[in-house]
């Protein structure tokens, strides 16, 4: 049985979460609560990134599409890190909870991506409308995933799941995975819930793990 990547693109591939860093940025006061609650876990993901774009105006999406391309740093190491899941043969998927449209315009930079699965918005109205594209299955018990990262896999494969990711979002995949590395909030769960983990600071050090884990 060989193995596939499911990699979160907010504050992995990115080095800080960019929803969190658009919100801060065009929506400060009124997103603020709604964050907390989420990373709280005191409503679901899915509930609190719909509340959060809905601040958000549509005529917004080139400035911010703009503003993730400039400001919004990127994780050292991530085109080595496709190169070396390319040479072992493990295919990489970018599984996300954030928007094509300002995550696409950052990865078309590198290659070596199997598939991105993130959400779309509308932006027909005055303001922007997530439409959740990767709902839970029957399997997922809790539901309100938004992106439902296990299921995701399911569909995908029965390779074993190298799991890469940093926050509330990458929880249930964290549950699932075969190997798992971390980062940030996703290090201190991994840690408190006993969850076998290897943490990491640039993709790097998980391109060098890499070898190693699959070897």
């Amino acid at each position: 049985m060989g193995y596939i990547i499911a990699c979160d693109f907010d504050g992995t591939v990115t080095a800080a979460d960019t929803i969190v860093a658009i919100m801060q940025k065009f929506a400060p006061d009124k997103s603020e609560p709604i964050l907390k609650k989420v990373l709280a876990q005191q409503i679901s993901v899915q509930e609190g990134v719909t509340d959060l774009f809905q601040l958000l105006e549509s005529a917004k999406k080139e400035a911010i599409i703009d503003y993730v391309l400039n400001e919004v740093e990127l994780r050292p190491g991530f085109q080595q890190l496709l190169d070396t899941a390319e040479r072992l043969d493990i295919p990489f998927y970018i599984i996300s909870g954030g928007m094509h449209f300002f995550i696409e315009p950052i990865l078309g930079q590198f290659n070596g991506i199997a598939a991105v699965y993130a959400n779309e918005v509308d932006f027909q109205e005055h303001y922007m409308k997530v439409e959740w594209t990767h709902l839970c299955d029957e399997h997922c018990e809790s539901g309100g995933c938004g992106t439902c990262k296990p299921s995701i896999v399911r569909q995908l494969s029965n390779e074993k799941v190298i799991a890469i990711g940093d926050s509330v979002t990458d929880i249930k995949l964290s549950q699932i995975a075969d190997i798992l590395f971390t980062t940030d909030k996703l290090s201190d769960y991994a840690y408190e819930q006993g969850i076998q983990h290897i943490p990491f600071e640039t993709f790097d050090e998980v391109a060098e793990k890499l070898k190693e884990v699959t070897a």
